[in-house]
């Protein structure tokens, strides 16, 4: 009987713990998504949607994953780049915009 008590509070606390870790990786990954957005759009001060490879140069957070993005590799990021691969990377939907 105790040992059976022991089990279920081991399963139990098991399972909190791996909600509670899963609820705090959806939450850095919406973070990170909305961060990584936030630099598109201020990298690309023309507005249009499109990124150049020289406007991300010497941007850290950006820039070292630019040829990520790039899936065509023309040396452009678009919007639509942009947000297959935050949905690819971070497996959640950019916001539109």
């Amino acid at each position: 009987m105790k040992i059976t008590i022991f089990a279920a509070a081991a399963l139990l606390s098991a399972t909190c713990v791996n909600v509670w870790a899963n609820a705090d990786e959806a939450g850095y990954n919406q973070r990170a998504a909305q961060a990584d957005m936030a630099i598109f759009r201020a990298l690309d001060r023309a507005g249009d949607g499109l990124l150049a490879k020289a406007d991300a140069r010497g941007d850290m957070r950006l820039g070292t994953r630019f040829d990520d993005i790039d899936t065509n590799r023309d040396e452009i990021v678009t919007l639509q780049e942009m947000r297959v691969y935050i949905e690819k990377t971070y497996g959640v939907i950019a916001a539109p915009g």
